[in-house]
């Protein structure tokens, strides 16, 4: 009989704690940054941008801007053109009318010189906005459209 006997059975790991993954982890940093499109400082962009995913225009942008997902207009950023998304954040300028299908805010030191359609709308005490607001529904747009041509 040997007294250094090899066992086949696995040692048992169940009192281990696990270490959660490190969310600032390389991997976990990539994986976040995958669906998201950023504009760069010294980027200019004339045209129809369309995107699917989240974006951050820290650039310039002039034409039209539609995106799927959220845009940030960020501090260094300047956009003359109309802005379509489901969210809406500026930090920068903007000058055109934007549709947020969810929400539009504008920080504050964010400029916005143009109309704001949507449901939710967030303006910070320093920001600058010049335009209107649209706050209705899209059920209450067809409602008075429906209304409007019944009469």
């Amino acid at each position: 009989m040997s007294i250094f006997k090899r066992s086949n059975r696995k040692p048992d790991t169940s009192n281990e704690t696990t270490r959660p993954k490190n969310s600032s982890s390389p991997e976990n940093r990539y994986q976040n940054e995958i669906n998201k499109s950023l504009v760069g400082k010294t980027v200019v962009i004339k045209g129809n941008v369309l995107l699917e995913e989240e974006a951050r225009i820290d650039g310039n942008i002039q034409g039209h801007l539609v995106s799927k997902s959220l845009v940030i207009v960020g501090k260094n950023g300047v956009v003359n053109a109309d802005i379509q998304a489901k969210e809406i954040i500026i930090e920068g300028t903007v000058n055109g009318n934007v549709n947020g299908s969810y929400k539009v805010e504008v920080i504050p030191d964010g400029v916005l010189n143009g109309n704001i359609v949507s449901q939710r709308v967030v303006l910070h005490e320093g920001a600058v906005f010049k335009g209107n607001i649209d706050m209705t529904s899209k059920l209450e747009k067809a409602l008075e459209k429906e209304y409007k041509g019944n009469n």
